[in-house]
């Protein structure tokens, strides 16, 4: 796994606050990887055990649903980190780069406003999510877990864009590219 971390600047606070993220980036992505496997293993097992005659685990199907979730929640993190999600470049470019920095900013607040309402509304959510996911027997508010912990650390991301940007501690053009995005 290459993770490509570009040069940053600024006082060691927002430098820790930038490897903190790229840390917990990191993470989110091994711990979505590591349920992928789980995933994929619990039904190459069904199969195994349909086609062999046996009784298949009736656990598989809802646990996969649930997993699923949290891989798309977790990796919702990790793509804007690493700066994977869809950029109007041919259009932004032609603007140089306070065109570049002001479509950064513009995302930044955006996101921060979307993710800032998740967050915001996180106590709600939870409490509205009651009963049981049918055979695997968590409670329903587990399937929120990984999304709010992605939204919050989004917020983080989002407003440490903005100080860097505003400070100058960021290249406006640090956009990962194609190299990373196929790696997904």
């Amino acid at each position: 796994m290459t993770v490509t971390v570009s040069p940053r600047c600024g006082p060691l606070w927002y430098r820790q606050i930038d490897r903190l993220l790229d840390g917990t980036a990191i993470l989110f992505q091994t711990l979505a990887e590591a349920l992928l496997a789980i995933m994929l293993f619990a039904n190459l097992t069904n199969i195994v055990l349909r086609n062999a005659g046996q009784d298949t685990l009736l656990w598989v199907q809802p646990a996969t649903q649930m997993l699923m979730v949290w891989c798309v929640f977790l990796a919702f993190f990790v793509m804007y980190r690493r700066h994977l999600d869809i950029v109007l470049t041919l259009v932004i470019e032609r603007f140089g780069q306070t065109g570049l920095k002001l479509s950064r900013a513009l995302t930044a607040v955006a996101g921060l406003i979307v993710v800032g309402v998740l967050v915001a509304e996180a106590p709600q959510i939870v409490a509205r999510q009651r009963g049981n996911m049918e055979v695997i027997g968590l409670t329903r508010h587990w399937l929120s877990i990984p999304l709010i912990a992605s939204s919050l650390m989004l917020c983080i991301h989002f407003v440490s864009d903005l100080i860097g940007l505003a400070a100058g501690w960021h290249k406006a053009d640090e956009a990962v590219g194609d190299a990373e995005a196929t790696q997904w």
